[in-house]
């Protein structure tokens, strides 16, 4: 069994061994903690011997964790991590990275709270402050809430919890919208803009042929039409790189790449070809089902 001390040395020796893949001098641990070097060196000593660290002689040594190490703090060692981003005003926080996430109340609608256990340093986050937690690898769950609690020995964050979302599964093919409208460049702006006003599409590809040469948005058909251009064609003032994502790509790589360029639609592309769109409301209401 070892202390609390102990075991807020092996977690700083984890999260730098993992950043760095490299033996970890004891200095570095002590500079992370704020303890005396001594106070290091002389833990490391007694967790060498119950075989939770592994010494490194030599001018570039110093500690790494054993196995025994990952067992005691509950961690898997994974070659390739999945980081699970803790957010504060839409902006990750450097350095931190969850481990867990367990629920507690649920069983009362009017008090849900969770636990969340970090790689990092916990005294970074304010009490109070709204954080959001995930996407998680495998259920993409996102958390949103405010810290009412912490134990920052144990990387231990308590979240009130004002909202859990859980983003499908499914890939982008099985709910974009297949019957799509198009237009070519050579479309007069104002019979573009009556088609989208009288089916209540907000944007729609550009085809030349078979091939897909841009899209053209309300945004531009408001601008233009306020700078009293309503008779130029949709080519002269569509956009000419549209963003586009495969088929059979995954739901939440469709929604990081509408969050990365901020746009609400993307064109759903097998191989060349586009054959439908998928938008921010077709996911929502996939959420919904």
């Amino acid at each position: 069994m070892i202390s609390s001390t102990q075991r807020e040395i092996l977690e700083a020796l984890v999260e730098l061994y993992e950043k760095k893949k490299e033996s970890i001098k004891g200095e570095d641990i002590s500079g992370m903690l704020h303890r005396t070097p001594g106070t290091i060196r002389n833990q490391m000593q007694t967790l060498k011997a119950m075989g939770y660290v592994d010494g490194v002689p030599g001018p570039k040594g110093g500690y790494m964790p054993a196995m025994k190490a990952y067992e005691a703090l509950d961690l898997h060692v994974v070659k390739k991590p999945y980081l699970v981003n803790v957010y504060r005003d839409n902006k990750p926080v450097d350095g931190l990275a969850v481990q867990r996430i367990e629920f507690s109340q649920i069983h009362n609608p009017n008090e849900c709270t969770a636990l969340i256990t970090v790689m990092g340093d916990t005294r970074q986050i304010l009490d109070h402050d709204i954080l959001k937690v995930g996407p998680t690898s495998q259920n993409h769950l996102i958390l949103r809430g405010e810290v009412i609690g912490r134990d920052d020995s144990k990387r231990e964050l308590r979240i009130a919890t004002q909202s859990i979302t859980s983003i499908p599964k499914g890939k982008v093919i099985e709910i974009a919208t297949k019957d799509f409208t198009s237009f070519t460049p050579d479309t007069i702006l104002k019979d573009c803009s009556k088609i989208l006003g009288d089916r209540r599409i907000r944007a729609a590809p550009v085809m030349q042929g078979k091939e897909l040469v841009g899209i053209i948005t309300e945004r531009e058909i408001v601008r233009a039409v306020a700078a009293g251009d309503g008779n130029i064609r949709v080519g002269d003032i569509m956009i000419k790189e549209p963003l586009t994502i495969d088929a059979n790509a995954k739901l939440i790589e469709c929604i990081e790449k509408m969050k990365k360029y901020d746009v609400g639609r993307l064109i759903v592309m097998d191989k060349d070809k586009p054959i439908g769109i998928i938008t921010k409301t077709d996911i929502i209401l996939r959420m919904l089902d």
